[in-house]
């Protein structure tokens, strides 16, 4: 009897794992089989694409996140790919103009035919591109901008992945005051729908501790001279100055600083987290730079950080690994996760489909996403809302706490 038993048993694991595989062999010929060329989809591979600055003041950003982008493709397409297709990316310079990045997006969908945009950088450059591409139908996955004002209200093709402002400059105001005993505060931000929100969420959480600004600058995009704003700011001694700049007008707005006599204590952008930062300023704000991350530490011992160090040093010897290249890691990651769950014939309608069923996803260098449907309300289009802040010391940046999330607690 216990013979028989055996038997039977085994002929049933064997069914069920003859049933496994001719579902994962029925699985692979229906992506073979399925095309959609318009819209990058081959038997073999799938197309995707951004616009991002490569050249200009934000192009060691652009490079960082096309160079994390392309180390978790190099991972996924050594597998295999998704769904037994390779994915190939092309990626084009708007210099951080969104004149160019919707010229660039008209480029990857009618001349590249690719299937989405895949870590876009930028708030205007995005918001430019995203009213050229919704029409078209076509999803921007993992869309690198903390500006509230591209989620909020949520775009129905737009996912966006950093924790947004509304989390990141309250939480600089928080720990100002809680930690470092700041009562007096002066901003100074790039005058456009990034930088201009982010003023508006700092007094808002001023208002909370009942503060005010002492102290209001701000400046246009890639401007190249920053001295009336800096007097200004100095003259008005505040304990803290806000700073939403990024790339050579952070630096500009340093060494301005330096040239007046003034070293203000800083809170700035995730986005001056980046080696390049430490390149144009590291001496002169040196323990006196605090920035968000969205990701765990580089020196971390989370394995998945140590794996990607490892790779992107092998790729690309003459670069730094930053976060910034982690931005595009994430983006690729959340792609191909999206693309998986798509199934073996996939369309923009499905993809979209799987990113607002998108719920904890381990991205395994930094806090899980979660994306919903666009009725959901203001983080519906936001992968991510915790942030942890770093401070600049001795030419790294270092985690000074845990993460914080006011949003998905």
């Amino acid at each position: 009897m216990r013979k028989m038993k055996f038997k039977s048993g085994l002929l049933v694991t064997v069914i069920i794992f003859a049933s496994a595989i001719g579902f994962l062999h029925t699985n692979a010929a229906m992506a073979a089989s399925y095309e959609n060329p318009e819209h990058g989809i081959y038997a073999d591979k799938v197309k995707i694409g951004a616009s991002l600055p490569l050249s200009g003041t934000l192009a060691s950003m652009g490079k960082s996140i096309v160079e994390g982008l392309q180390v978790y493709l190099s991972m996924v397409n050594e597998q295999g790919g998704i769904n037994g297709r390779q994915i190939e990316a092309t990626m084009y310079d708007d210099e951080y103009k969104p004149d160019k990045s919707v010229a660039n997006s008209k480029l990857l969908v009618e001349r590249d035919k690719i299937f989405a945009v895949v870590a876009a950088m930028g708030t205007g450059t995005s918001l430019a591109a995203y009213e050229y591409l919704a029409p078209k139908g076509v999803p921007m996955v993992g869309t690198l901008s903390i500006s509230d004002k591209v989620t909020d209200p949520p775009r129905e093709y737009l996912f966006a992945l950093p924790a947004p402002q509304s989390t990141e400059a309250p939480a600089y105001v928080d720990y100002a005051v809680n930690k470092l005993g700041a009562k007096k505060f002066a901003i100074l931000y790039q005058n456009d729908a990034w930088g201009t929100p982010a003023k508006d969420f700092t007094e808002k959480q001023l208002a909370a501790h009942g503060l005010k600004l002492a102290e209001t600058q701000t400046f246009e995009r890639l401007t190249t001279d920053l001295t009336s704003q800096v007097y200004k700011l100095k003259a008005a001694e505040p304990d803290v100055v806000i700073l939403y700049a990024l790339g050579q007008q952070a630096a500009i707005f340093f060494k301005t600083a330096q040239k007046l006599g003034w070293q203000p204590t800083v809170f700035g952008p995730g986005g001056l987290n980046d080696p390049k930062t430490v390149e144009l300023v590291g001496d002169i704000a040196n323990e006196r730079l605090y920035c968000s991350s969205y990701y765990w530490p580089m020196d971390s011992d989370v394995l998945a950080i140590r794996e990607f160090v490892s790779r992107h040093q092998k790729m690309y010897p003459k670069s730094v690994v930053s976060t910034m290249a982690l931005m595009g890691y994430s983006a690729a990651a959340t792609f191909c996760e999206a693309l998986k769950n798509s199934g073996a014939e996939p369309t923009r309608e499905k993809l979209i489909a799987a990113l607002e069923n998108m719920k904890n996803f381990n991205q395994k260098v930094g806090p899980p996403l979660t994306f919903e449907p666009v009725s959901a309300g203001s983080y519906a289009r936001r992968g991510q809302t915790a942030v942890v802040i770093v401070q600049l010391k001795d030419g790294k940046f270092q985690s000074i706490g845990d993460f914080i999330d006011p949003v998905r607690k």
